[in-house]
């Protein structure tokens, strides 16, 4: 029987064994990436219906690129964070399995007379590899893929499919999707046998190290898109028009400074919408952990938000019983305003 999607454990927070955490920064290694789900939306009025609904210029978006973006509540706060790439008049969101059927509920009360369809794709109808590690550009070139060149960059396969490069991991080297049918996936997987097999928290692992957040259903509505740093991965489009929570997220960006950031760390133990806390006031949490995943270095390593002027002063700890103290680490961009 199919594995039901909904009947996995909340997502956000991701364990994988030691040995292939260690091997992703020594060799290439693959994952089959069961937990995310694909929204497809066509119709003649699907890019103008998107860019009504979503952070992003949508018309801006060709057949190789591969965006990253939002959907806000009214309050301007990241219901879902997504991956979206265009075929003629076709788009395709790629997310959290568990935030894809709220996801496509919710554009669906503002189709209304638009000729737009919704659809969210089957579970087992593709199949997404992540891929990461040192020598991953020889492994896919060696297996006839020619990749593409630079980070949101994507490139069609024959046949269907896409190969697309991400932002890169400081430790794993670059990192890519290949996405694929699933009826095809067994015959990628022998053009890729040199690449060693690993569970997907190995992948998710490597997407914190490259500070780049999601969205699950521990933390929907708890960021307004600045504070997952989505301004300066290029994930809000501020010269478009109006979309749900449009007002808040450019109020946030033009009124003074930015207060509050994701930064990235590690502790002993975290999971996504843990708190975290200052050690030195007893008070309120001052922020939340946004995703956690065991790290090869042993612990966890985590991206978090909080006021970003306190946590270059303050030891910081986090969960419910301040248990584990939080170190500080580097992002591998920076924090720069994109509008200033």
């Amino acid at each position: 029987m199919p594995e039901d999607p909904h009947s996995r454990a909340p997502g956000g927070t991701w364990s994988a064994p030691g040995e292939q955490l260690r091997l992703a920064v020594q060799q290439p290694v693959r994952a089959a990436l069961t937990d995310l789900g694909i929204i497809t939306v066509r119709g003649a009025d699907a890019a103008s219906f998107l860019n009504g609904q979503l952070t992003i210029d949508v018309a801006a978006v060709d057949a190789y690129r591969w965006q990253l973006g939002a959907y806000c509540s009214v309050k301007g706060r990241v219901l879902a964070l997504f991956e979206l790439w265009r075929e003629a008049d076709e788009f395709h969101l790629l997310l959290s399995i568990e935030r894809a059927g709220p996801l496509r509920t919710q554009l669906s009360r503002y189709v209304l007379r638009s000729k737009v369809r919704l659809e969210e794709q089957p579970v087992g109808r593709w199949t997404v590899f992540g891929l990461t590690g040192p020598g991953i550009e020889q492994a896919l070139g060696s297996a006839g893929l020619q990749c593409p060149p630079a980070p949101w960059s994507s490139l069609p396969l024959e046949g269907a499919g896409r190969l697309t490069r991400l932002p890169m991991s400081p430790h794993s080297g670059a990192r890519f999707t290949l996405l694929v049918p699933a009826q095809a996936s067994e015959s990628w997987l022998s053009q890729l046998a040199g690449v060693a097999p690993v569970e997907p928290g190995v992948w998710w692992w490597s997407k914190i190290d490259a500070g780049l957040p999601d969205v699950f259903d521990a933390t929907q509505e708890r960021f307004v898109p600045q504070m997952l740093n989505l301004d300066v991965l290029g994930g809000v489009h501020f010269g478009k028009g109006c979309y749900p929570g449009q007002e808040v997220v450019a109020r946030s960006q033009y009124r003074g400074k930015l207060r509050r950031r994701m930064l990235r760390g590690s502790a002993e133990a975290a999971s996504a919408g843990d708190d975290v806390f200052n050690e030195d006031d007893a008070g309120a949490p001052i922020g939340t952990v946004v995703m956690a995943a065991q790290s090869p270095s042993g612990g966890f390593d985590l991206l978090l938000e909080c006021p970003s002027e306190l946590a270059q002063t303050a030891q910081l700890r986090v969960g419910l019983q301040r248990a584990a103290r939080l170190t500080l680490g580097e992002l591998p961009y920076p924090l720069i305003n994109p509008t200033a």
